[in-house]
């Protein structure tokens, strides 16, 4: 709109282009405000406006720039802090992300999906009282906010307050429908409350409901890969892993062996069939509740296709496994495993650091450090479940006080760098370590992923190689420490785990983590690669 033959109307332009908005012209609305600026420099409503148009855009960096200059304008205004506060959420900037948000719900209270927000950023930075606060905030504003009371309810679980997260988890499905992640919450809570029946229950009936679930390409001559999993049993996480711009992907549950249907419900072997490739996804021994890696077993023998991580060779990566399938490693240290009751525990002479966990448990947020009998006492008091790993803690502390975990991925007997996490406490996971907040971490990181031999030497990298091969995964990986110093000869990789279930995925925005962005692409090109191979096409 050009008003300037007629005589310029500030008021007159700026209506119109709000009614181009409203509308939902939100291209023709950025025009006029861009003209309003152009004959206003400082207009705020125009500007905060254009922001917005800007911050759902794909240009986030200009988005910022917009809405901080009219922040500087209109300090207090929610609308604009929700925006920027949302930009720095997806940037992986969470402290400044909470104090954002925090302040847009200041101006309004009476928003749920500000609180909602508020919370997430605060659960990131592990303040989980405070992201409960705002999510009670959140329902509060609005009780049918399903989002609120999904992350209401993870966050209780964080908080080790599982009782109460099993009411806002169900609402959460009562008000934003039976979905699989929704599903999987409340399931994994109900096990947490020692009620597995029910929590099967809730997984049968999801995968009955699912049946053969079809991804990604749908062209015909795209390859088929069947994903493989079943109800009881420990997964590995696929959903950055497998392509679906390349592949056509059925995924699969099986029904626990309970089930009058069971394993494949209303699937017939002629849907299967069409599978070129499969993948099994039963990457846990220890969570193999059912026997469900020897129903897969006959059923992959029964439809006779290519399998990638077969269920022979997951049964031989269980943790309690390791020190003996890695046995003679050089340079290597695999601290026992030994499986143990609460009862069992008790007995155990303690006279020195033992770590604790739930058999098949990962992500280490149920892992306990056991330094003394009142630490034994105080998690037993905590009724843990009735089948634990206990492992002697080895000291990996870094010689500048942090704690590093290195995370590597192996596909087709290669290996790459994955990600390091850098933390000021033993209990070393990436989401603690908050590399978004510290710029020396990131270019740590970058040099790990550029030259992972490099950082580890020539007897370290032989060691990680050695895993890869006695482990004789398809697809795995291994979380470990470094310690020593080459020159002194007592450089070793102290091992955590090694086996199928890491987890690979691109999260982190590529404005700060730039090097992830090269760097983790090629392992997933891999696997699409071995994939292909398997199934006979060409890659």
């Amino acid at each position: 709109m050009d008003l300037s033959a007629q005589g310029w109307d500030t008021a007159t332009a700026l209506n119109r282009g709000l009614r181009l908005h409203a509308e939902g012209r939100p291209a023709e609305a950025e025009a006029i405000y861009r003209e309003v600026l152009a004959h206003e420099p400082d207009h705020p409503r125009a500007l905060g406006m254009l922001a917005l148009i800007l911050a759902d855009g794909p240009d986030p960096a200009t988005a910022e720039a917009a809405l901080r200059r009219h922040l500087t304008l209109e300090p207090r205004s929610a609308s604009s802090l929700l925006a920027l506060g949302r930009l720095r959420a997806a940037a992986g900037d969470d402290l400044e992300a909470a104090d954002l948000l925090g302040r847009a719900a200041a101006q309004r209270p009476d928003l749920s999906p500000i609180h909602n927000d508020l919370g997430v950023a605060l659960f990131e930075l592990a303040r989980h009282e405070d992201a409960l606060a705002a999510f009670d905030r959140a329902v509060a504003a609005d009780p049918d906010h399903a989002p609120s009371h999904a992350n209401r309810a993870r966050t209780l679980v964080a908080l080790k307050r599982l009782a109460e997260a099993e009411a806002p988890a169900r609402q959460a499905l009562r008000l934003g429908g039976a979905d699989a992640d929704g599903v999987e919450r409340l399931a994994a809570i109900l096990d947490g409350l020692k009620r597995p029946d029910e929590a099967t229950a809730l997984r049968d009936a999801l995968s009955r409901r699912a049946g053969l679930q079809m991804s990604g390409r749908t062209d015909p001559g795209a390859p088929v890969v069947l994903m493989l999993g079943a109800v009881g049993g420990g997964h590995v996480p696929t959903r950055y892993l497998l392509d679906t711009e390349t592949f056509a992907v059925g995924s699969l549950s099986l029904l626990s062996p309970a089930q009058a249907d069971a394993p494949l419900g209303a699937v017939t072997h002629a849907q299967l069939a069409a599978a070129e490739v499969v993948f099994c996804a039963l990457g846990d021994i220890d969570r193999d509740r059912f026997g469900q890696l020897a129903t897969a077993e006959a059923l992959l023998a029964e439809l006779g296709k290519p399998v990638l991580n077969p269920p022979a060779r997951i049964r031989q990566t269980g943790r309690e496994n390791a020190a003996v399938l890695f046995d003679g490693v050089d340079g290597l240290v695999a601290p026992p495993v030994t499986r143990a009751s609460p009862a069992e525990l008790a007995a155990l002479p303690l006279t020195a650091p033992m770590l604790v966990r739930p058999a098949g448990d990962h992500g280490g947020e149920n892992l306990v450090l056991l330094r003394n009998p009142a630490d034994r006492a105080a998690y037993l008091a905590s009724e843990p479940p009735e089948r634990l790993l206990v492992t002697p803690y080895v000291e990996t502390r870094s010689p500048d006080g942090f704690w590093r975990k290195y995370r590597l991925i192996f596909v087709g007997g290669e290996v790459f760098a994955f990600h390091l996490a850098i933390t000021e406490d033993w209990l070393a996971h990436y989401w603690r370590a908050h590399p978004a907040q510290h710029a020396w971490k990131r270019a740590e990181e970058a040099e790990f992923l550029a030259d992972w031999r490099a950082v580890f030497g020539p007897r370290r990298t032989g060691a990680v190689q050695a895993v890869c091969d006695r482990l004789g995964l398809d697809y795995g990986g291994i979380d470990c420490a470094i310690t020593g110093d080459e020159e002194r000869g007592d450089d070793q990789v102290v091992l955590f785990e090694a086996n199928a279930c890491v987890l690979l995925h691109l999260d982190e925005p590529a404005a700060m983590f730039p090097y992830k962005h090269r760097h983790v692409p090629p392992i997933r090109k891999a696997f699409s690669r071995l994939l292909l191979s398997r199934a006979g096409r060409p890659s």
